[in-house]
């Protein structure tokens, strides 16, 4: 279709997700196990648990931008056509910088304190982009005004500290997608902000996902957050996918036993009142290496002797619904 001004050309820039028997270690310790996760382009996955549970190491693992010490022990990630798992080195390198961009939950940690948020935005358009220097700078400006900064001549201008704690979380977002991202990997970048900034947050990142068209992975463990921004959420536990299913089906059809726990302990905490305590998941995550079996099975309250023994597959429930449990026509 030939653009008109009714019909404006919009980039889309989200690439499909394909993560296949994926596992990654951290030295001996196994952090994630066998995980198979397909993020659609153009569309938000939120991936929720507890510390521990591996969703970090899952959505750092999807952009190949895992930290030191980690290692991806098997399993293959693709985004678009580019297998991430195949290349190393310099074809790595360049393919994270086209593949993958980071929001972090510290966008005070992310800046560099002595350099002016304007031109650590125009320094990724210049390295990024090969831009030159007067367009690099009018494309920081840009950017700084897409995400909703008003005066961004004079916010350019500034230094991270004095920006407010939402001020700075849009300078990062800004600066991800200068990167011109087909994924966005967002680090519970609202934990940090008062309920009112969270929302303006929230908001911008759907705004311009549905500008761009952008594939995003959320980790969160705010079931509130989960509801208002993903289209399909995926649950871990103890380096496992354990459930996977649209956002509707997760809130009103869990399957998994630690998925309906957690709905359990969220829904308590919204509605306890002064003298009701809020329900809380008996026992603690796995330490030290995932126990035999389920590894939700030591706090599970429908563990049998098959859960301590032998590790669920993961049971294709609907077209767009998986969940990992032995017990699953029981817990119904």
């Amino acid at each position: 279709m030939t653009p008109t001004p009714e019909t404006p050309t919009v980039r889309r820039l989200g690439s499909d997700v394909a993560i296949d028997g994926l596992g990654v270690a951290y030295g001996d310790f196994p952090a994630l196990r066998d995980v198979t996760l397909h993020v659609p382009a153009g569309t938000t996955t939120a991936l929720v648990g507890e510390s521990g549970s591996g969703k970090s190491t899952l959505a750092l693992a999807a952009g190949r931008i895992l930290p030191a010490g980690a290692r991806i022990t098997a399993g293959s990630v693709r985004v678009g056509d580019v297998e991430l798992t195949a290349l190393d080195g310099r074809a790595l390198r360049e393919a994270r910088g086209r593949t993958a961009a980071y929001l972090a939950q510290d966008a005070s940690a992310a800046l560099n304190p002595v350099i002016r948020v304007g031109k650590q935005i125009a320094e990724v358009h210049r390295v990024r982009n090969g831009a030159g220097r007067s367009e690099s700078d009018r494309l920081a400006r840009e950017a700084l005004s897409d995400v909703g900064i008003p005066d961004p001549d004079r916010v350019a201008r500034l230094y991270p500290h004095a920006l407010s704690g939402g001020m700075r979380q849009r300078v990062i977002i800004a600066m991800a997608l200068a990167f011109h991202p087909q994924l966005l990997i967002a680090d519970e970048p609202t934990t940090a902000l008062d309920v009112t900034v969270q929302a303006e947050i929230l908001g911008l990142i759907s705004r311009l996902q549905q500008e761009y068209g952008l594939t995003v992975v959320w980790i969160t463990h705010d079931m509130s957050v989960v509801a208002e921004i993903a289209d399909h959420v995926a649950v871990l536990y103890g380096g496992r996918l354990v459930e996977h299913t649209d956002v509707l089906t997760l809130f009103e059809g869990a399957e998994h036993p630690y998925t309906q726990a957690l709905l359990k302990c969220f829904r308590s905490g919204r509605g306890a009142g002064p003298k009701e305590p809020f329900t809380t998941i008996s026992g603690s995550p796995p330490i030290g290496g995932p126990p035999s079996g389920c590894p939700f099975h030591t706090r599970c309250p429908h563990a049998d002797v098959r859960c301590g023994t032998d590790l669920p597959e993961p049971l294709r429930l609907s077209a767009d619904h998986i969940a990992a449990c032995h017990r699953l026509e029981d817990v119904r």
